[in-house]
């Protein structure tokens, strides 16, 4: 991919990435767990990018092994981005960053 179109869409990640989480934190009181899902998809288009959000990634997938599970076990089915954090944030392979 070439240096414009890699950067033009990381900043779409970023940005499509920071909406889902403002949106999700917005709709997080509602009944049904809309917002958390949003804010899921959000931290995984953010983690690629940002060292801090893998590493909050990485903490969740480490607290909760069905979230690891499932993550791994989805890894195919997802696009790109959402397959790099999953990578990026693997517990077992980073162990020594918490």
């Amino acid at each position: 991919m070439e240096p414009f179109a890699a950067s033009f869409l990381a900043l779409i990640h970023k940005l499509v990435g920071s909406i889902l989480v403002l949106f999700g934190i917005v709709l997080f009181p509602m009944p049904i767990p809309v917002g958390l899902i949003m804010i899921a998809l959000g931290l995984a288009m953010l983690a690629p990018y940002f060292k801090p959000i893998q590493k909050l990634v990485r903490h969740i997938r480490r607290k909760s092994p069905m979230v690891d599970r499932n993550m791994v076990r989805f890894k195919d089915r997802c696009p790109k981005v959402i397959r790099t954090t999953i990578e990026k944030t693997n517990p077992h392979l980073h162990p020594e960053q918490s």
